[in-house]
């Protein structure tokens, strides 16, 4: 069983955990997950584990 994103919603609360677990900005955090969630819509993109690893892909790269 997979893990899958069900709603904008949950992905935003999503990303603020991850902000808040990695001291990231929590409102670039939501604005990712907003993209990745409109743009994941296929099951193998859209569980929590992919959206943290794009979350980590994007703050690695603004570094």
């Amino acid at each position: 069983m997979t893990n899958e994103v069900q709603d904008i919603d949950q992905a935003r609360r999503i990303a603020r955990q991850f902000a808040a677990e990695q001291g990231v900005n929590e409102v670039r955090a939501e604005a990712y997950a907003d993209v990745w969630y409109e743009a994941s819509k296929d099951d193998e993109a859209s569980t929590e584990t992919a959206l943290r690893a794009h979350l980590r892909r994007r703050f690695a790269q603004s570094d």
